[in-house]
């Protein structure tokens, strides 16, 4: 068996090529609408950041030198590497891949019923008050908190258990509700 030991950085000068996957990448110029967003949203950045005058003036003052010096290659490639990065970070923000799901209104009213509970059995087992944020999603379902005192960890943690099976439930059921719902969008 022979062993061959590469030096890697040498061979490969630190310039390897890895392809990235599919779904990674960006977005592929025959996709007209990301295309379009992505022009339209790096015209605002490039408007809010000044970069036309920014070049031209630029520009300009590297005209009227004979030489360069230090000060003038930093303004230069500062420059550059901000509207580099402003073009990578509008083509990750325009390019960014939706993998979230279309749920129907009872299926996140039952997930947020399922956090408002694990929410009050935390302050019970922590022995902590209710924040404002539990207050206001109670007011969203319509769900009176209970009083610290009358419940207990027992007691919360039935309350959590009734909302899972709610939820299932809701799931179960999701399908016909999905298809009602979309239809009154």
């Amino acid at each position: 068996m022979q062993y061959v030991d590469l030096d890697e950085k040498l061979l490969f000068q630190d310039d390897t090529f890895t392809p990235m996957p599919g779904f990674h990448r960006e977005f592929k110029l025959h996709d007209i609408k990301r295309k379009t967003h992505f022009q339209e949203t790096l015209q605002k950045r490039y408007e809010h950041q000044n970069i036309a005058k920014r070049v031209n003036d630029l520009a300009t003052r590297l005209e009227n030198k004979p030489h360069l010096d230090e000060t003038d290659i930093k303004a230069y490639n500062d420059l550059d590497d901000e509207i580099v990065e402003l073009i990578l970070s509008t083509a990750k923000r325009v390019g960014r891949v939706d993998f979230g799901y279309q749920r129907s209104a009872d299926l996140c009213i039952a997930g947020k019923t399922i956090r408002l509970h694990k929410a009050i059995l935390s302050c019970i087992r922590n022995d902590i008050r209710y924040t404002e944020s539990f207050e206001s999603l109670a007011n969203e379902l319509n769900h009176q908190l209970p009083n610290r005192d009358e419940i207990n960890v027992r007691q919360a943690m039935a309350n959590v258990n009734e909302a899972w099976k709610a939820k299932r439930i809701v799931e179960k059921e999701d399908g016909e509700r999905r298809a009602r719902w979309l239809e009154e969008i």
